[in-house]
């Protein structure tokens, strides 16, 4: 059973952070920050993400992309109630001397992928689905946390085909619909049916919820669990800005701090902090990561350089020829396999080809 109260702890724990750190910085995204606390705190210390803190480079662990890369204060922060990182680095956020920059980047050892750019974090995260489930087959979850204005980026839906065309079930995407954009209200605001009717056509499995609701988060990562040959994605309904109530679904907060002189009062509005709350992530269950088989099979000969070819089926006899000493590729096309010649690699490595359509953005 999710100790239900104890996340709320943690929440008020991290919503302190994100306050006090985007305050101290002079800028960031606190109200973007604030409305996908309850639903990462319940990912994370809920029992549903798994995570060696240790070892960040495990291949077992879980996987968690903020694609709504400008809520890196809340990254940083669930991580440092982990105990990932010291509390006090907090405060040194976006200053240029930093790890913890304003969107996540790889120079922050628990961010999986660089956010900054909006709409490409559904398309990391199908890879690494793609990864685990067809290529290293290491039982690991990909989680996605997705605003609801890049659901507009066409990208995303180009990943939305993908994912479910391969049948990819342990791929959960968390849609963060707080109704608010950088000026104004999103395409669809608070009309959470109209994704759930889209994600559904596209033969994605989904759950609308409280995204404040720590009881029905944890039921829609539940059922995302036990979902079977569809991807997932939990359509949460938030508040932009919750728990300050002057941030709370106000218009023109996106990218805004809290002044110096109303942060003791937004503080307050928290409640007491409790500091000798500890949260724990729990460890991936698998304790050996199994021996990768590619499956090398290279019936292709490689041409000699005196033989005159075009350039494209060179770049598909390269492909194969590369893959030799180099096991660990994977080639992607965009429906043009016959074209690029990249065919080539497919009939000689079936395994390590997958075939995009025309969803270059995507790939």
């Amino acid at each position: 059973m999710i100790d239900t109260e104890k996340i709320k702890e943690i929440c008020r724990i991290v919503r302190y952070h994100i306050l006090t750190s985007t305050t101290k910085a002079g800028s960031g995204h606190p109200s973007s920050s604030l409305s996908s606390v309850e639903l990462v705190c319940t990912l994370m210390f809920g029992g549903f993400f798994r995570f060696r803190i240790n070892d960040p480079g495990y291949e077992g662990n879980h996987r968690l992309i903020f694609s709504k890369g400008h809520a890196a204060p809340l990254l940083y922060a669930v991580w440092a109630a982990a105990g990932a990182i010291p509390e006090d680095k907090l405060l040194t956020l976006r200053r240029f001397d930093s790890i913890l920059e304003g969107h996540p980047t790889p120079e922050f050892k628990y961010s999986e992928a660089a956010t900054g750019s909006l709409g490409q974090g559904l398309s990391i995260g199908l890879g690494m689905a793609l990864n685990s489930k067809y290529i290293d087959k290491i039982p690991y979850n990909t989680y996605v946390l997705l605003g609801d204005s890049e659901m507009t980026e066409g990208s995303q839906w180009e990943a939305v085909q993908i994912a479910s065309h391969y049948k990819i079930d342990n791929l959960t995407g968390i849609l963060d619909v707080n109704r608010l954009g950088q000026r104004g209200e999103t395409i669809y605001g608070r009309n959470t049916i109209s994704y759930e009717k889209i994600l559904r056509s596209f033969g994605w499995d989904t759950e609308i919820i409280d995204g404040h609701n720590i009881d029905e988060i944890s039921a829609a990562f539940l059922k995302a669990e036990k979902t079977i040959n569809k991807p997932f994605m939990i359509i949460a309904n938030t508040i932009k800005g919750k728990g300050v109530s002057f941030l709370e679904d106000k218009e023109g907060w996106h990218g805004t701090i809290i002044p110096g002189d109303r942060l003791k009062s937004a503080l307050e509005e928290l409640g007491p902090i409790d500091r000798n709350i500890k949260a724990k992530i729990k460890e991936p269950e698998i304790t050996g990561i199994p021996e990768k088989d590619h499956g090398v099979k290279i019936p292709v000969k490689i041409p000699q350089a005196k033989d005159r070819i075009s350039t494209r089926k060179a770049y598909g006899n390269a492909l194969v020829n590369i893959f030799k000493d180099h096991t660990s590729m994977v080639v992607l096309d965009a429906e043009v396999s016959n074209s690029t010649y990249s065919e080539i690699f497919k009939k000689a490595v079936p395994g390590r080809f997958f075939e995009m359509f025309i969803a270059e953005q995507n790939m």
